[in-house]
């Protein structure tokens, strides 16, 4: 795909500016600059970007049985809902207290579907204030398990899809 013109000029200034560099004795800097034009670079760059998210909004694996998340994934793009902002909005409900997970029920070792993972970008802070949460609720006796950021999440998405995602929730 050919570049736009305001690209195209980027491209050009950062050329001239690794030449000027050159030029005026600090090859190492012209090589940082021609670095960057490069796939290696573009790669490098990219990472750049995506540092502070990965820190603010890690990946969560929750592991469940594939037919699950088959179908919580289909639903949700039938519905048009985002499941990373289904996500943050299950576990502000958990923490306002306008949502509780049933505890998941457990099959014997070795007995039960297959389990997959489905994976959801949540934010690290809500994450840590659910998973204190459900010590807190163990604690006081208010619940008999302990539930964590990925239970109340899955319990979530396993309403939602019994709802077939009415209202989604869209990216916020």
């Amino acid at each position: 795909m050919p570049l736009s013109q305001e690209d195209q000029q980027r491209l050009t200034k950062l050329q001239q500016a690794a030449a000027h560099l050159r030029q005026t004795g600090a090859p190492e800097l012209a090589e940082t600059v021609e670095f960057v034009l490069t796939n290696d670079g573009r790669r490098f760059i990219n990472n750049l970007a995506w540092k502070p998210r990965e820190q603010q909004v890690p990946n969560l694996a929750m592991q469940m049985p594939e037919s699950l998340r088959s179908e919580i994934k289909s639903k949700a793009v039938t519905a048009g809902a985002n499941l990373e902002a289904e996500a943050k909005r299950a576990l502000e409900e958990f923490l306002a207290g306008r949502f509780t997970p049933a505890q998941p029920k457990r099959a014997a070792r070795g007995e039960g579907p297959k389990k997959v993972n489905l994976n959801v970008r949540v934010d690290a802070s809500l994450r840590q204030q659910a998973d204190e949460l459900g010590d807190q609720l163990l604690a006081e006796g208010e619940l008999d398990w302990a539930p964590r950021a990925s239970h109340v999440i899955v319990a979530w998405f396993m309403d939602r899809v019994e709802e077939n995602f009415r209202d989604p929730i869209r990216k916020q």
